[in-house]
């Protein structure tokens, strides 16, 4: 019988790394059997010494329960990331480049074993004994606790906790937010991670009967057909909370009692949305003495605790 693996392989931040001395950590065996493991970037090689590393588990007995399997170990690392403020990059699990055939070849004759290219994602293949993985690889320097990853990983996995697409997506632009080397690029990173999870209710009956009323004469203007779509495009948007709004009404509900730098986390959203747009805007925010490094590192456990909090409000399967 034909049996598959799935290989989840991941990036870190340059600065960031699973301090552990193995090669290979077991992270959680099934009850039909099949292991999960976290591997090295690197063949043989200390997972500490690099910041790429792979999720491998198997053996299944289809390519759609690896895959089932992929997803959901994709999923509960997305949730230590949060936890433990991390940055993360699942790729796409297309391969970009890569090694030949002819390549692979040469490196199987090499190595004596067979090989296949590291898809830098997630990859399901046919389980082939001492399968080894090529590609490039870069060096870490700064650690995360190997036993803190197990602990979540088993969590996580085991409850299968649930991911709105929102959460998913916020999360993913969180952990992004690790990657981005100038403070600007950061802040409106993390703010982004925060409007990914907003939804804007509708406003009120009156609001919206006023909204009605100004599409109505838009239609009725002789401006240009342009103009007019884009007007009325915009005037319909009013029927639904401003991003401002739905942005206070999130943060008072997931984190009613939080202070940052003097201030409530409704006050704080509320400079941190306001410097966004001013960023976006302008190139830079109108009041120089603000120094964006220092509200990008304030804004990072900020929306930390907001996803923390969001993903534990999330109800979850008993």
């Amino acid at each position: 019988m034909t049996i598959y693996n799935f290989r989840l392989r991941f990036n870190f931040p340059s600065a960031y790394h699973i301090d552990a001395d193995e090669d290979k950590l077991e992270l959680l065996t099934l009850p039909s059997g099949e292991v999960i493991t976290l591997c090295s970037g690197i063949h043989d090689s200390p997972i500490k010494d690099h910041n790429q590393a792979a999720v491998v588990g198997g053996p299944f007995s289809s390519t759609e329960q690896a895959m089932a399997a992929a997803e959901k170990s994709k999923r509960a690392l997305l949730y230590w990331v949060v936890e433990d403020r991390a940055g993360i990059d699942f790729g796409n699990g297309k391969q970009r480049g890569g090694v030949t055939d002819i390549g692979l070849k040469y490196f199987e004759q090499r190595f004596k074993v067979p090989c296949r290219n590291d898809i830098h994602g997630i990859d399901v293949y046919e389980s082939v004994e001492n399968l080894r993985f090529v590609g490039v690889h870069a060096d870490a320097k700064v650690g995360k606790n190997p036993l803190r990853l197990k602990t979540t990983f088993q969590r996580e996995y085991i409850t299968g906790r649930r991911f709105t697409e929102k959460q998913v997506l916020a999360s993913e632009i969180y952990a992004s937010s690790f990657f981005d080397v100038t403070p600007r690029a950061r802040f409106i990173t993390l703010v982004t991670a925060i409007e990914a999870l907003l939804d804007q209710p509708l406003r009120s009956e009156e609001t919206q009967k006023l909204v009605t009323i100004l599409i109505s004469n838009a239609e009725r203007s002789i401006i240009d057909a342009d103009t007019k779509r884009s007007l009325i495009q915009g005037i319909g948007n009013l029927r639904r909370q401003s991003i401002g709004q739905a942005g206070r009404s999130l943060v008072k509900h997931l984190l009613p009692d939080e202070k940052i730098d003097g201030l409530s986390s409704v006050q704080f959203f509320d400079r941190c949305y306001d410097y966004r747009s001013q960023i976006l805007h302008l190139g830079t925010v109108r009041d120089k003495s603000v120094d964006i490094a220092d509200l990008a590192n304030m804004a990072e456990p900020f929306v930390n605790r907001i996803l923390i909090a969001s993903l534990n409000d999330q109800p979850q399967q008993t």
